[in-house]
C-alpha cells in the first residue's frame, strides 16, 4: 500500500562529530556516492519535502534546505528538537545519515501506521530503531522540557510520549539490512567489499 500522506516531512540528521569515522560520514563515499544520498533517494518518494538537520554548510550541495542544530554537543535529541521546532508538518519522519540501506517500502510501512501515535519507532529484533521512526509535532513542548532536564537519551526520551513500536517483521518483503549503520571506515571498508 502506498504512503497517501504527501504532508509529511523528511527530516536527515546529519548533525554528528563522527569521532569513529573520522570526517563527515554522511558525505563519505559508499557505492561511489556520499551516504547521505543513498538516504534522500529512498525517503523522497515517500514525504512532501526532506531537510538536513547539520552545523555543516556542505550538506547544501544536495540542493535541500539545511537547518542548523538550536541545541549542539547532545546528539540525536538535538537534532530532533531541531526537526520539531522547524517543521510545518503534523508528523515528520526522522533518520539518521548514516543509514545507506534504508528503502522506501519500510518509510512508508512506518508511516502508514503512525497515526494514532506521538512517535511511531521501527523494532527489529527486540531492538528499538528511536532514529528510524515518525514524530509528531505535538511532542515539541514535552521534548523540550525533557532536555531541559538533562535527558538526552533517546531510548528514554522517547518513552514520555504515546509510543508505538512496530515491528518490521510484520512488514511485506522486509530486509534487516536497512538498519546496518556505518560507523567507521572500516565497517564502511568491509560493506563496501560485500556489495562488490
Amino acid at each position: 500500500m502506498k504512503n497517501n500522506s504527501p504532508s509529511i516531512n523528511g527530516y536527515i540528521l546529519a548533525g554528528g562529530k563522527s569521532s569513529r569515522m573520522g570526517e563527515d560520514k554522511g558525505l563519505m563515499l559508499f557505492n561511489g556516492k556520499p551516504m547521505i544520498a543513498h538516504v534522500i533517494e529512498q525517503l523522497k518518494p515517500a514525504v512532501k519535502k526532506i531537510i538536513i538537520v547539520s552545523n555543516n554548510k556542505a550538506y547544501e550541495q544536495f540542493g535541500l534546505e539545511v537547518i542548523s542544530d538550536l541545541v549542539t554537543d547532545i546528539g540525536p535529541a538535538g537534532g530532533i528538537l531541531t526537526a520539531l521546532t522547524h517543521t510545518d508538518s503534523d508528523y515528520n519522519f526522522i533518520c539518521s545519515c548514516d543509514m545507506p540501506f534504508i528503502k522506501t517500502d519500510a518509510i512508508n510501512f512506518l508511516i502508514e501506521h503512525s497515526f494514532d501515535f506521538e512517535i511511531t519507532v521501527a523494532v527489529h529484533h527486540d531492538k528499538i530503531q528511536p532514529l528510524f521512526g515518525v514524530y509528531s509535532k505535538n511532542c515539541l513542548a514535552e521534548w523540550s522540557n525533557q532536555i531541559q532536564k538533562n535527558n538526552f537519551k533517546l531510548q528514554e526520551l522517547i518513552t514520555h510520549f504515546k509510543l508505538q513500536k512496530l515491528e518490521m517483521k510484520n512488514m511485506n518483503s522486509f530486509d534487516e539490512t536497512i538498519f546496518t549503520n556505518l560507523n567507521s571506515k572500516s565497517e564502511l571498508e568491509q560493506q563496501q567489499q560485500k556489495e562488490k
